[in-house]
């Protein structure tokens, strides 16, 4: 007898012992009906395929629905500790019986959950973007416009930091405790900002904000993998996608709306304190997922939750990835690349690095971050492959806009336009993902060639020149948005389906860990081209003007200020020189192009890796009804 045999039987017999369970319970055994009605056609014994209602686990400490029991035919003893089985129709208030849960995922109230955590990603996307339109009006305020980057970097560095700590944490506290703390945490950092009295306080509440806002959108993607089984997964996380999309795509518009109205820049953040609250209301009201340690230790203390933490990992880690992202952040702009500052800070790095990696093999017996799954193909080849991409990805929507403005001298109310349509290119391409996964349980050879298209997509900003027509300016995202967003939403399920079910939230704080890195290493390497591309070229063909007219001191003057503002370049450069100026900007901008060209191979490669896994449609991932008709 082969496996598939072997997996129908147990089924057949687990179905056939429920039922006649059932019926003794309502005493109707003489009298119940025939499981199916005779027919010669259809055999007795292919009746115990049909459906049946479920079964479902309640945990008695919480009077909250657990999960369909894990393994097939086991009925006195529950799986993983959630607790009895119970009978759907004990009680005669149907209202208050538990449902199933297929009911609950299925219902208003995993709609109102699911938006609330939406709404939590939305303000997440839209402050991190925030700054881009209210930097000027807080550095004259300030009187700090050295300093302003200081305001994103704070964000980007607690939020890249504490991203890959929540996972493994939120398996010892639950999940509901830590989306409680990320939406505290970014609701009072938005309030720190708009009641900012200097400078410095501000840049601490963005790092405070960035602690919430990068838990808003990890917790958020792990909530739902256990809320929703792998195959509708994918769509759930395109709708998140398209929300961290318009928020990305708002987050201008509402901080220079605010910045140029009445109200000032403070009322930008504040106007995110009461969407946040909203938010935390309804997860606190609505949400309720015991963590899953809870259920299966005695001694439930917050002592005995604190020392299963892996402190130490936790500690290396973040030491790692502060001195990482200082160093990327920093380097080239602050901190000269030939300097010893920059060189101690670069060993430090590979140093904390070094140290992190033994104390999660070798040292912590439950790793923050289990570096173990890296050894599978799949999880390495999306790990790579979201590294990659979202290097390729924000240094092209940080350096597009930068060619629009400086080559072709475009407004930025023109170039806000022309990155309009990435909007819905990434929604096209995160539901679109989706809604193929959910019908076809497949991802692989669908992702592979939309990973070709992003390649695609890069290759013809690659290609980009002066005269670009006009239709052509609003396509250039379009392309590689569909491809990345592709990307993204597939890679996080593969990582997810590639290993064991318990593991699924701190595989998915890899995920985010890699996607925040690659984000960094990114800009900072696309912005190290472009300076020194820009440096060498404006040096090398301005200096060929040495004439009596033109003195040597005369060009040097041009060189420092066209290496600081293109806008200068338009309206003030000598008209001798101006077109020159421009054609060394747009060969710095197309080398920068390259970098982000051979990101996307690599991510291409990266992904190819990837083993193609089922895509369960129960939340345990055991075999139900649908998976036996693959069979």
């Amino acid at each position: 007898m082969g496996k598939k045999d072997k997996q129908r039987n147990k089924l057949r017999e687990f179905t056939r012992q429920k039922q006649l369970q059932q019926a003794k319970k309502n005493d109707m055994v003489e009298e119940t009906r025939p499981l199916v009605a005779p027919s010669s056609a259809e055999p007795i014994e292919a009746s115990l395929l049909l459906p049946i209602k479920p079964e479902i686990l309640q945990d008695p400490s919480t009077d909250l629905p657990g999960f369909v029991a894990e393994e097939i035919g086991q009925q006195e003893e529950v799986a993983n500790g959630y607790g009895s089985i119970t009978d759907p129709h004990d009680g005669d208030n149907k209202s208050e019986r538990p449902v199933s849960t297929a009911e609950e995922i299925s219902g208003a109230r995993l709609r109102v959950i699911m938006l609330s955590m939406y709404l939590g990603i939305f303000l997440a996307a839209i402050d991190n973007t925030i700054v881009s339109t209210t930097s000027a009006h807080v550095a004259s305020e300030f009187n700090q416009l050295s300093k302003v980057p200081w305001i994103a970097t704070s964000y980007l560095l607690s939020s890249a930091t504490f991203q890959p700590l929540y996972g493994k944490v939120s398996d010892i506290f639950g999940r509901k405790c830590l989306l409680v703390f990320t939406n505290v945490a970014f609701l009072i950092g938005c309030l720190m900002c708009g009641l900012s009295k200097s400078f410095w306080w501000l840049v601490i509440a963005r790092f405070v904000a960035g602690v919430g806002g990068g838990g808003l959108t990890s917790m958020s993607s792990i909530t739902i993998t256990d809320l929703v089984p792998l195959r509708e997964r994918a769509m759930y996380q395109g709708i998140c996608n398209v929300f961290y999309g318009l928020g990305t795509a708002c987050g201008g518009i509402v901080g220079g709306w605010f910045s140029d109205n009445k109200g000032g820049w403070r009322m930008a953040f504040l106007i995110q304190v009461p969407l946040s609250a909203i938010s935390l209301l309804v997860i606190i009201l609505h949400l309720k997922l015991p963590s899953k340690r809870a259920t299966r230790n005695q001694d439930n203390s917050i002592k005995r939750k604190l020392l299963a933490i892996d402190w130490l990992g936790a500690s290396t880690l973040v030491i790692f990835l502060v001195l990482f992202l200082l160093t990327a952040s920093l380097g080239g702009k602050e901190i000269a690349y030939g300097s010893r500052t920059f060189a101690l800070m670069l060993i430090s790095s590979l140093l904390s690095c070094l140290v992190f990696i033994y104390v999660e093999l070798r040292v912590a017996a439950d790793p923050i971050l289990p570096l173990r799954f890296l050894a599978i193909r799949s999880v390495l080849g999306s790990s790579l492959s979201n590294w990659f991409c979202m290097m390729a990805t924000m240094t092209t929507s940080y350096y597009l806009p930068i060619y629009f403005s400086g080559v072709l001298n475009m407004s930025p109310t023109d170039v806000g336009k022309r990155l309009m349509p990435n909007f819905f290119s990434v929604a096209f391409g995160s539901l679109g993902a989706g809604y193929y996964m959910k019908k076809t349980r497949k991802y692989y050879w669908f992702s592979l060639i939309f990973c070709a298209v992003a390649v695609l997509g890069q290759l013809q900003i690659l290609l980009i020149d002066p005269k670009i027509p006009t239709w052509r300016q609003y396509i250039l995202l379009l392309v590689p948005g569909v491809g990345t967003s592709v990307l993204i939403t597939v890679a996080l399920l593969a990582m997810i389906a590639a290993v064991p079910h318990e593991h699924q939230a701190a595989t998915t704080s890899i995920s985010y860990a890699f996607r925040s890195a690659g984000c960094t290493l990114g800009v900072s390497i696309g912005g190290a081209i472009f300076r020194e591309s820009l440096s060498k070229l404006t040096t090398r063909y301005v200096l060929r003007y040495i004439s009596k007219e033109h003195p040597k001191e005369e060009l040097l003057k041009i060189i420092d200020k066209a290496s600081e503002s293109s806008e200068w370049v338009h309206h003030s450069a000598p008209d001798f020189i101006r077109q020159t100026l421009l054609e060394c900007y747009h060969k710095a901008c197309k080398n920068t192009f390259l970098f982000c060209f051979i990101c996307s191979i690599l991510t291409l490669v990266s992904f190819s890796i990837i083993k193609e896994k089922k895509l369960h449609s129960s939340l345990d991932r055991k075999e139900d009804q649908e998976d036996l008709e693959d069979l």
